[in-house]
């Protein structure tokens, strides 16, 4: 390919392999500059719902992710006191969709299944520490600045998409404002081995308290034999020694779920949680999709499936415009429908979920749960909150948007 006969994806996480793969399906070839020297391992956001599996179908890689991962047939609303609330039965979404369950299965595992199946493909190149400091552009391209093993490289392109995250270059060298605002609260991620099934739990489950809600996970961990991932919400006075103290994180633990021997705690991870949506996810031949252009607390497992969902609207209007099919003014259609659906979704339920959780009204969490009550006591009041939560109802509104 020519210097500038390509797309560049910056950032070689989950999102920026799927803007990757659909490149290579559409035959456009392409670039990945990634700042690290591999996919990144840490545990982060491991539920898929059922439209991003819908999309994946396309790519040929839902099946590995099946074979990978963990079908959650329901999830639990539970209050710390008072148990189970309300379950929420999955398979009532089966005339919706042709996977009507969540799945489990880690972002790095997600990136590697990507990563593989890229073998099938020619005319790209995937550049390790490949750090993006900058990014400009003119009528006829983009210009990437990048340090790297060798010293700062420049690469050329028609377009660039920045999948790099939170902190983005790409959207800071675009002309748009990254407006929300950061919980004053971190949020405390603990795995453990515990079995918490064995005790009730589902697969998935939020937890509400208004003095430490929590939400419980499992995911297939290192070896895919299971392993249960516990967050709490962390006072902001607190400094990380003690957030990291393991009598602090086990006193969190047994709090929680009270047991004679101490837990076998495996990794633990403290972040940030901020509330953001760029003000726009296009600057002429510079796009940005996933973290670079929303972030959003996890309650609810829908950061990381936006982000595909962005990365799958952006390249089909792409491959348009690059096989000439249709007018550059199609990508506009491109931000409008994603930050619209960010917006009226995204942020909307993420921040709904924590307020919900951390509810202090006694009064008010009883009308809530009454109300999920109700809910699930009737099916096609559930099936139509499922269809929001599962994000079914985010895709259609996403596609009326013209």
């Amino acid at each position: 390919m020519s210097d500038n006969d390509q797309v560049i994806v910056v950032g070689g996480g989950p999102v920026g392999y799927t803007a990757a793969l659909n490149l290579a399906h559409y035959g456009i070839p392409f670039t990945m500059l990634e700042a690290g020297p591999g996919i990144f391992e840490d545990p982060r956001a491991g539920t898929i719902h059922p439209p991003t599996l819908e999309m994946f179908q396309r790519l040929d890689v839902t099946e590995t992710f099946l074979k990978r991962g963990y079908v959650v047939p329901n999830y639990h609303y539970r209050d710390r006191k008072k148990g189970l609330i309300a379950s929420f039965d999955l398979a009532l979404l089966a005339d919706d969709t042709a996977f009507p369950f969540r799945l489990m299965l880690e972002q790095h595992k997600v990136a590697h299944i990507l990563h593989d199946k890229l073998a099938d493909f020619t005319d790209f190149q995937i550049l390790r520490q490949h750090a993006v400091t900058g990014v400009r552009q003119d009528d006829d391209g983009v210009v990437v600045k990048a340090d790297t093993p060798d010293g700062p490289k420049t690469f050329s392109a028609r377009y660039v998409i920045g999948c790099d995250g939170g902190r983005s270059q790409v959207r800071k060298s675009m002309d748009v404002d990254f407006e929300g605002f950061t919980f004053e609260e971190r949020f405390l991620v603990v795995t453990t081995p515990y079995d918490f099934g064995e005790h009730g739990y589902a697969l998935t489950n939020y937890i509400a308290d208004p003095e430490e809600w929590c939400a419980l996970f499992k995911v297939p961990g290192q070896d895919d034999e299971g392993i249960w991932r516990v967050v709490f919400p962390i006072d902001p006075g607190l400094s990380e020694d003690e957030i990291f103290d393991s009598a602090d994180i086990e006193r969190r633990l047994q709090g929680f779920h009270p047991k004679d021997e101490p837990y076998d705690v495996v990794h633990r991870n403290l972040y940030e949680v901020h509330q953001r949506v760029a003000s726009c996810y296009r600057d002429g031949r510079m796009f940005v999709a996933g973290d670079a252009a929303h972030i959003n607390n996890p309650l609810g497992g829908m950061g990381m499936n936006f982000g595909f969902h962005d990365a799958f609207s952006l390249t089909e209007k792409l491959t348009k415009v690059w096989h000439e099919w249709a007018e550059d003014s199609l990508l506009d259609l491109y931000d409008r429908q994603r930050r619209t659906v960010a917006s009226e979704y995204l942020q909307r339920q993420t921040i709904e979920n924590k307020k919900n959780l951390e509810n202090q009204d006694p009064a008010s969490r009883e009308r809530f749960h009454d109300e999920l009550r109700g809910i699930v006591a009737d099916k096609v009041k559930q099936r139509a909150y499922l269809r929001r939560v599962a994000m079914i109802e985010g895709i259609e509104r996403a596609a009326s948007i013209t």
